[in-house]
């Protein structure tokens, strides 16, 4: 009786572990944060502008910054198998986790090839095109191209935003976590109103627009 006792706890306990399971974080190393930017030799993201960024989990403005595996492992459980459900929601192949910035903003290194077309296309002179009236020629992202898609997951109440961008030759993938007040929120800030409800698609709209200028810097500096 006690070895199936064990064993039932030994599954339990490498369930737990797998919902946790996410891809392995860089190990080239370089990665910085200063204030509400994080950045390597090759890229540099400015999250906040020139305003305050707070943690999503506590509002505390000493920003969580994860960039190991040792870190991610020593988050609060909640908000580790949180962001993992995230990564596993994103079709890519992920070739690593660079960062976790504030508990809602990532940044990923992934493969040159993938099958997931994008939404929207920012090309290199500033134009916007959605994708489902302009189709891309071909999946392998050029250089000076900004490819974005939205994960709308309504039952959260939540949106994944993901901007592809090249810099260096290297592919990398941006990732804002939007999220409402809802059950599966460990987060202590939410949005208020219903951000996948049709009603309020200007606003979202506009949040999207100031988060876009944030990926086109990026990939623009």
């Amino acid at each position: 009786m006690k070895r199936v006792i064990s064993l039932c706890l030994l599954i339990c306990c490498l369930v737990s572990c797998a919902r946790y399971s996410v891809p392995s974080f860089s190990n080239s190393g370089g990665w910085w944060q200063r204030d509400n930017s994080v950045g390597n030799n090759d890229l540099k993201v400015d999250f906040g502008g020139d305003g305050l960024l707070a943690n999503a989990s506590n509002g505390d403005y000493d920003l969580n910054f994860i960039t190991s595996q040792a870190e991610f492992e020593a988050y609060e459980p909640k908000l580790a198998k949180y962001l993992a459900d995230v990564v596993r929601s994103i079709p890519l192949n992920i070739k690593s986790i660079d960062a976790i910035l504030a508990d809602e903003y990532l940044i990923l290194s992934i493969e040159p090839i993938n099958t997931w077309v994008p939404d929207y296309v920012r090309r290199a002179d500033g134009a916007i095109l959605t994708v489902q009236a302009n189709p891309v020629a071909n999946l392998v992202q050029p250089k000076g191209e900004l490819w974005r898609n939205l994960i709308i997951n309504k039952s959260k109440r939540q949106i994944i935003v993901v901007d592809r961008l090249v810099k260096n030759d290297k592919h990398y993938a941006i990732v804002y976590i939007l999220q409402s007040e809802s059950k599966s929120s460990p987060y202590s800030i939410n949005v208020q109103y219903d951000i996948t409800n049709p009603r309020n698609i200007q606003t979202v709209g506009t949040w999207l627009e100031a988060l876009m200028k944030t990926s086109v810097n990026a990939l623009e500096n």
